[in-house]
């Protein structure tokens, strides 16, 4: 809110040729005009301090006349948009694949995020990198446009999908891959909850040994849960319980701190009698069968699952840090649109060294000071706002979109190139 945009020409574009041939494209230019009313440009609400901003700007500002302007504000980087290269299209289709871009850009910065999250959950010693160089030194000095992999002479809404669907496609595959790994996960946990918890609770299968009981035909042993504190009374009255319990059969097989584990030996058809005996005195029998293959068949699953799922989990963060840097590039390839579709929207075209018409624009990516982003907004705002060759009378005014929200006298894309923490 507060400002609108008009344009000295009607709104529409028209090419010599096939859509994108910039020679004889004209665009209305779009200019900046404060509504009457509101005094200037709102300002935002301070950045994050891992937050990036890159700016765009006519082609005939001097760049070294920013870099004066914004001294002790922001450092000031080259942000290499192919402007001459890409191609323009309509005027519709700008705004159209404007407001779209946006939502590209939320989608790939989210992704970028879940990826970086993702391999910090696996590795968590140090941050991903981007071919060996961290992010920030990458994104300001080393980012340049990947030709080989994002054909300039590609329309541009196509670009755009084709680089949004890589995103979404190596997305989804950290989907499957993070599915395929709590599988393992959760079977180790399974394990892990069978260890976990007291003698009344937690599994026996690790805890009771082939020589602590006894099954045969006519005798079984079973397993009671004593309270320590009950221990006496148990040892005195455990024979007399059942009709056919076996004399001193009763042996402690492990304890913890509240409870201790007893094997007591008798004959089957005494079972239910001795059952009952226990509930009566408050005495806990388990209802355990030892089975020696099981218990074996569960030492191997559970070594094998744990193996496979270190083996898992390196692999996944390998794949994560190389993905990462992947899809982090294809992040700054749609800001590189998205700044160049709000640059064309905005200052449309001039001649470009004799050879038709280009985008009257150039980009740089500010880096601001820490907890200067406020200052750094104002100095921007009296750079451009006082400048003729942005704020002029004009003719026809121009919806354009993405107009919302904080709006500034030239092209702003924020860049944020580390998490927020959560």
């Amino acid at each position: 809110g507060g400002l609108r945009r008009r344009a000295s020409a009607p709104a529409g574009c028209a090419a010599n040729g096939r859509e994108g041939k910039q020679e004889g494209l004209r665009c209305p230019e779009l200019r900046l005009i404060p509504r009457a009313g509101v005094p200037g440009c709102r300002l935002p609400a301070m950045a994050e301090d891992k937050e990036l901003i890159a700016i765009a700007f006519k082609a005939d500002l001097q760049k070294k006349y920013l870099v004066d302007k914004l001294a002790g504000l922001a450092d000031v980087h080259d942000f290499p948009v192919p402007a001459d290269a890409l191609r323009v299209g309509t005027l519709d289709s700008l705004m159209s694949l404007s407001d779209d871009i946006a939502k590209m850009d939320t989608l790939a910065e989210a992704a970028c995020f879940k990826f970086y999250r993702q391999y910090m959950d696996l590795k968590g010693d140090q941050p991903p990198t981007v071919n060996g160089t961290d992010v920030l030194t990458y994104v300001t000095k080393q980012w340049d446009w990947d030709e080989a992999k994002f054909q300039l002479k590609t329309p541009l809404r196509e670009l755009a999908e084709t680089i949004s669907g890589k995103i979404g496609g190596l997305e989804e595959e950290l989907k499957l891959k993070l599915i395929d790994l709590n599988v393992l996960k959760g079977s180790l946990q399974q394990f892990e909850r069978r260890t976990q918890g007291n003698l009344m609770v937690r599994g026996l299968t690790d805890i009771v040994q082939e020589d602590d009981v006894l099954d045969s035909e006519y005798m079984t042993t079973v397993m009671v849960v004593i309270q320590k504190s009950s221990m006496k009374d148990f040892l005195l009255s455990y024979e007399k319980m059942a009709e056919y319990v076996v004399p001193l059969s009763a042996k402690a097989i492990s304890e913890d701190s509240e409870y201790v584990l007893f094997g007591v030996t008798l004959f089957k058809k005494s079972l239910e009698q001795f059952k009952a005996a226990c509930r009566e005195k408050r005495f806990t029998m388990r209802d355990f069968t030892f089975d020696a293959e099981q218990a074996a068949a569960d030492d191997v699953k559970k070594a094998a699952d744990e193996t496979e799922y270190t083996r898992q989990n390196a692999l996944l963060a390998n794949w994560c840090a190389i993905n990462y840097a992947e899809v982090l590039i294809m992040y700054l390839h749609l800001k590189a649109i998205r700044v160049f579709i709000e640059s064309v929207l905005r200052y449309g075209l001039i001649a470009y060294r004799g050879q038709g018409m280009a985008p009257n624009m150039q980009a740089v990516i500010l880096q601001p000071k820490k907890g200067r982003i406020e200052a750094l907004r104002k100095a921007l705002n009296t750079m451009f706002l006082s400048s003729s060759s942005v704020v002029e009378d004009a003719q026809e005014e121009v919806v354009v979109p993405g107009a919302g929200g904080d709006f500034y006298p030239y092209v702003s894309v924020s860049i944020t190139y580390d998490p927020p923490s959560l």
